[in-house]
């Protein structure tokens, strides 16, 4: 039921200097040089206040949504279909009856096994009365097992004849209909969804999903059963979360690149979600909580390394920074300032064509830090960082 599934891949930031930091276990400086052309230099700038945040770092995937539970039922015993009680799209609980089989001669074997197990059990009861010799009784105890033996088999062919949801979940295929002839096949019974014949009832949960994805070569080993999930699923109004049930162990091959299939359970009971919905996977290897963070834009750097603009008093001074694991627009800053302090940062310039030329004008504002803290159904690897307040908006 798997849908055609893209690609993997990592996020920009994450491509060189950020795996070999992640790799060699430090945080080194990352180059951020301010442009060097005259609408650079002409910049408008803003003030933040520097405050903690969650810097996380994530293998993108893209997959598809699907059941984390596939029954496909068939009848294990043959026989004329009676009764067909469900239809497609009804929602079903555990246990519940979907359809039956004519039963009347399963009733009748467990009819003739009963009075076979009572006849057993009375020519031992003899053998215990007569003092029977020790190869009788055992003769008749013998054939008194093999009768109640033969009751209980013919009591699971009639408990057969009706078919029951093994899970509660929604129907999604109904394939009998009433008067219906059926081969019975206890092999295909509760089979998984792998089978290459329409089941006579399948039955999906409709609130416990899974999603399927795949990761390619390059990014595979970043990642391992346990890591925490954030979803963005077509169709739904938020983001879901969830954990890597399992990393598949052999790759297949498109346009010359390896990629591993893997599958990640989402967190919670979730209702309204479609099978086979496109799904945008970040699959977070790293993460470091409570640390300084800055802007990218408030890097500079100078031949003597890398530095921010400090606002003491009514100048702006020139502090050098040592900078940690970056996320976006965000950087770790692991010594030099400390939650509080005031920095400039450089806004972006949009550029306006027109006849004479182009215009830059600054656009939008910086936050403070991303938020950190767990996600649903459990933590994520999480690397200690810096105290301090939180961090400030832009003025």
């Amino acid at each position: 039921m798997t849908g055609l599934l893209r690609r993997a891949r990592v996020h920009p930031w994450l491509t060189g200097g950020a795996a070999a930091v992640l790799a060699a276990g430090v945080a080194g400086a990352v180059y951020f040089g301010t442009r060097s052309d005259p609408a650079s230099a002409q910049a408008t700038t803003t003030t933040q206040t520097v405050g903690t945040g969650t810097i996380r770092q994530s293998v993108s995937a893209s997959g598809t949504l699907a059941p984390a539970k596939e029954e496909n039922l068939d009848f294990a015993v043959s026989g004329t279909v009676t009764h067909v009680r469900v239809a497609q799209g009804q929602r079903v609980r555990k246990g519940q009856a979907l359809a039956k089989v004519d039963s009347a001669a399963l009733a009748s074997n467990v009819a003739s096994a009963r009075a076979q197990v009572a006849n057993a059990k009375a020519k031992v009861d003899d053998d215990a009365t007569n003092d029977a010799g020790s190869a009788q009784t055992a003769a008749d105890k013998a054939a008194l097992k093999a009768a109640r033996n033969q009751l209980a088999s013919a009591k699971e062919q009639l408990a057969a004849a009706t078919l029951r949801s093994p899970i509660s979940g929604l129907v999604a295929e109904v394939n009998l209909s009433v008067g219906q002839s059926v081969s019975g096949n206890s092999s295909s019974a509760n089979a998984d969804s792998s089978s290459s014949t329409d089941p006579a009832v399948l039955v999906i949960s409709d609130k416990s999903w899974i999603v399927n994805a795949t990761v390619d070569a390059t990014s595979v080993g970043l990642i391992k059963v346990g890591n925490q999930a954030e979803l963005t699923v077509d169709g739904a109004a938020k983001t879901l979360y969830g954990t890597i049930r399992s990393i598949g162990l052999v790759s297949s091959s498109s346009s010359g690149t390896a990629s591993y299939p893997v599958i990640v359970d989402v967190t919670g009971a979730q209702s309204g979600l479609h099978d086979g919905s496109s799904v945008t996977a970040a699959l977070i290897y790293r993460q470091v909580a409570n640390v300084l963070v800055v802007p990218q834009l408030a890097l500079h750097r100078s031949p003597t390394g890398t530095y921010v603009d400090k606002v003491v008093g009514a100048k702006t001074v020139h502090t050098p920074v040592t900078t940690g694991l970056s996320s976006g627009l965000q950087v770790q800053i692991t010594a030099g300032l400390k939650a509080g302090d005031t920095i400039t940062v450089q806004l972006p310039s949009a550029r306006t064509g027109s006849t004479n030329g182009s215009t830059n004008r600054p656009t939008g504002k910086f936050g403070g830090g991303g938020g950190g803290g767990d996600f649903p159904g459990g933590k994520l690897p999480v690397d200690g960082g810096n105290g301090g307040g939180g961090g400030g908006g832009g003025k």
